[in-house]
């Protein structure tokens, strides 16, 4: 029966009394802007309650933040506080900070690498891995963390990478846009990298790096074409005709009139782009350029990419053989 028609409603159960927990009072500056350390916050007279609040997460012992760290620089930030003198990142977190090309499984083992130069002394704590330093060792400063110099940390990964992923990020170190170094200062760094771990990868990786590359893809698809037997394609090379709009292509084959070109994702991620893309494809056509254009899917049939780009060549002259040796296995 409802209610108002003579009998009262009844409730079985007891009501309790909402309890709400308080908001926790906001963090003294400089500690509301990023990762701070509890010593730091302890000088500030934040009490020990406060920082036990359920608004702080603990990414390391000894740090607290407002966020969880989810990749190697949100962690490299969180650590930061806990640095030394002497102490810099360095191996894969570095690699993350410099923005060198790695694959995924590196870059998601969110363990950080921590060297120190004497007297300073390597890190012991759970998600870090400690290391020592020789003294002189290159490093910098990025966005105000000190971390390995890109040619020390592309040494580094000699021991983790595979042959051609280590190719690949030394080509992102001299890369068209933005290059970290340049080629001399690679092959300096293998020569004196010699007699330590990694030295033999580094010395196969130096001759196949090249630069001027603009994604780890192109670097992918130029070794792909270059041992099935393929010329030796200009990086990235400059296309477009006096006069005209300055057009560059991935992978060129001057003296064949041919381009081959990968399209990645950001091709694809707005109108305006794709309309560039069609302009500039109508572009080199006009002056006699055939442009084999390859997207991902393509790379599941590496055949299928070597013979496209070997067919082009034959047109425009090529007469070469393909080579049977790693023709159709992918780096």
């Amino acid at each position: 029966m409802c209610a108002g028609a003579g009998h009262p409603l009844r409730f079985t159960g007891r009501l309790r009394d909402a309890r709400v927990m308080p908001i926790p009072p906001p963090l003294p500056s400089p500690l509301d802007l990023g990762p701070f350390s509890v010593a730091e916050a302890r000088a500030l007279g934040v009490p020990r309650s406060r920082l036990r609040r359920s608004d702080l997460v603990t990414p390391f012992r000894g740090i607290r933040a407002t966020d969880a760290p989810r990749t190697l620089p949100e962690l490299c930030e969180a650590y930061a506080p806990r640095l030394g003198a002497g102490q810099f990142f360095s191996h894969a977190a570095a690699a993350a900070l410099w923005g060198m090309w790695v694959p995924r499984r590196i870059l998601d083992h969110l363990t950080l690498d921590v060297m120190a130069v004497h007297p300073a002394r390597p890190a012991r704590l759970r998600g870090v891995t400690g290391h020592h330093a020789q003294a002189g060792t290159q490093t910098a400063m990025l966005d105000g963390l000190p971390v390995a110099s890109a040619t020390v940390v592309w040494r580094q990964l000699a021991t983790r990478l595979t042959l051609d992923e280590l190719i690949a990020a030394g080509d992102s170190l001299v890369r068209r846009k933005h290059p970290l170094c340049a080629l001399a200062d690679l092959e300096f760094a293998v020569a004196a990298h010699a007699g330590r771990p990694g030295a033999p990868r580094l010395a196969r990786a130096m001759p196949q790096v090249r630069a001027r590359a603009d994604s780890p893809r192109e670097t992918v698809i130029r070794l792909l074409l270059a041992r099935a037997g393929l010329p030796e394609p200009e990086v990235n090379g400059l296309v477009s005709r006096p006069g005209e709009r300055e057009r560059f292509g991935d992978l060129v084959y001057r003296a064949h009139r041919v381009i081959a070109e990968y399209d990645g994702q950001q091709h694809w991620r707005s109108a305006q782009r794709i309309a560039d893309d069609v302009e500039r494809l109508e572009q080199l056509t006009r002056g006699g350029w055939t442009v084999i254009r390859i997207v991902a899917p393509h790379l599941a049939d590496p055949e299928a990419v070597v013979g496209r780009v070997a067919a082009a060549l034959r047109a425009g002259g090529w007469r070469g053989r393909l080579s049977r040796g790693q023709l159709w296995r992918l780096p």
